[in-house]
């Protein structure tokens, strides 16, 4: 890339090669992309963990719930 110093270039993430716009461009959608893949990552397992976790109280409790009746019913 002709501009930037070596210590710039090696404390950065990236490194683009060459000082085409669309280079830019491109890693920019490309982080965007990443970004967006772990943030709708993120929401379907915090969906799914919620959704499995109110399952598993709400099953427990009626079962215990059902069981506390029979022992008395009984």
């Amino acid at each position: 890339m002709g501009s930037g110093t070596q210590v710039a270039i090696e404390a950065s993430d990236i490194v683009i090669l060459d000082d085409n716009f669309f280079s830019i461009v491109r890693a920019i959608m490309w982080g965007r992309s990443i970004f967006d893949n772990i943030r709708k990552f993120l929401q379907f397992q915090l969906t799914v963990n919620v959704v499995r976790t109110s399952l598993s109280l709400s099953l427990s409790l009626s079962l215990s719930l059902s069981l506390a009746r029979s022992r008395t019913c009984s």
